[in-house]
C-alpha cells in the first residue's frame, strides 16, 4: 500500500508540475517565439523598400514604351517577350470574367466584347487575296488588297507585342486570344493599337502599306498555336 501511495504522489506532483508550467510545450514549438519574431519597424521598413523600388521599376519600364530612342528597345522587347511566355492575359482574363463576372468598367472604351462564336470563329483581317501561301521559311501568308486597307482583329483578344522588322515585315503587331493563339499582323503604315490594349473581334489594328504600284496594298499575315506558326488558310477563308 505505502507503494501505490508513493507513485500516486509522484504522479500528483508531475501533474502539478505541468499545470504549474504552461509555458512547456511551447518550447518545443518548431515556429519561433514571439519574442524571437523579427521587430515590427524592420518589418516596416523593408516593405517600404520593397514598395519604393516595385515603384521605381514600374515608373523605369513605363519612361522605356514611351521612349522612341534605340536604347529603350532592348528594353521594350524584354519585357514583351517576358509577358508574352509567362502570362497568358487573354486567358486569366476570361477565367475571371467567368467566375467573378464581367468587372467594373474601368475602361469602356477597351473591354473586348467577345460573342460565344469570338471562341471558335475567326474573321478576316482584310479584303484580300492571297498572293503568297504559306510556307516553313515564311511561317505565314501575304495577302494583296486594296490601297490604305484597315486591318482587323481576326479574334478579341490582348496585344502582346509591337515591334519593327526592318527587314521584311515593317510594323508588326501581335495578338493573344483567349484561346491561347496568337495572331500576327506585318507590313503595316500606321499601327492604330499600343502594348497590353485590350481588342474586341473586328477592332482596328492598323492600315496596310502601299506598294510601288500605288494600286494594290501587300499585308502579312500568320496565326501560331501552342507555340507553332500553323497554315491560316486552314481555319480561314480567304475566296
Amino acid at each position: 500500500m505505502d507503494r501505490r501511495k508513493q507513485i500516486e504522489k509522484q504522479i500528483a506532483l508531475k501533474q502539478k508540475q505541468k499545470e504549474g508550467n504552461p509555458t512547456q510545450l511551447e518550447d518545443r514549438s518548431p515556429f519561433p517565439r514571439k519574442e524571437d519574431k523579427e521587430p515590427t519597424s524592420s518589418r516596416f521598413h523593408k516593405l517600404a523598400l520593397q514598395s519604393i523600388l516595385s515603384g521605381c521599376l514600374f515608373f523605369a519600364i513605363g519612361i522605356a514604351y514611351d521612349a522612341n530612342h534605340k536604347q529603350a528597345e532592348s528594353v521594350q522587347a524584354f519585357v514583351n517577350h517576358s509577358f508574352e511566355e509567362h502570362f497568358q492575359f487573354a486567358a486569366v482574363s476570361s477565367y475571371f470574367e467567368s467566375v467573378f463576372g464581367s468587372p467594373l468598367e474601368l475602361l469602356p472604351d477597351q473591354r473586348a466584347q467577345e460573342g460565344s462564336d469570338d471562341i471558335v470563329n475567326y474573321a478576316l483581317p482584310a479584303s484580300g487575296s492571297i498572293k503568297e501561301s504559306f510556307s516553313e521559311d515564311r511561317k505565314g501568308i501575304l495577302l494583296e488588297t486594296g490601297v490604305e486597307e484597315v486591318v482587323k482583329a481576326v479574334k478579341g483578344g490582348h496585344v502582346i507585342n509591337l515591334y519593327e522588322d526592318e527587314e521584311s515585315l515593317g510594323q508588326v503587331v501581335e495578338l493573344q486570344h483567349q484561346d491561347g493563339t496568337v495572331s500576327v499582323y506585318g507590313m503595316l503604315d500606321d499601327v492604330h493599337v499600343r502594348p497590353y490594349d485590350i481588342l474586341s473581334r473586328g477592332a482596328a489594328i492598323g492600315t496596310i502599306l502601299e506598294t510601288d504600284e500605288e494600286q494594290a496594298g501587300l499585308f502579312y499575315f500568320a496565326l501560331k498555336e501552342n507555340g507553332e506558326y500553323i497554315d491560316p488558310s486552314t481555319v480561314m477563308n480567304f475566296d
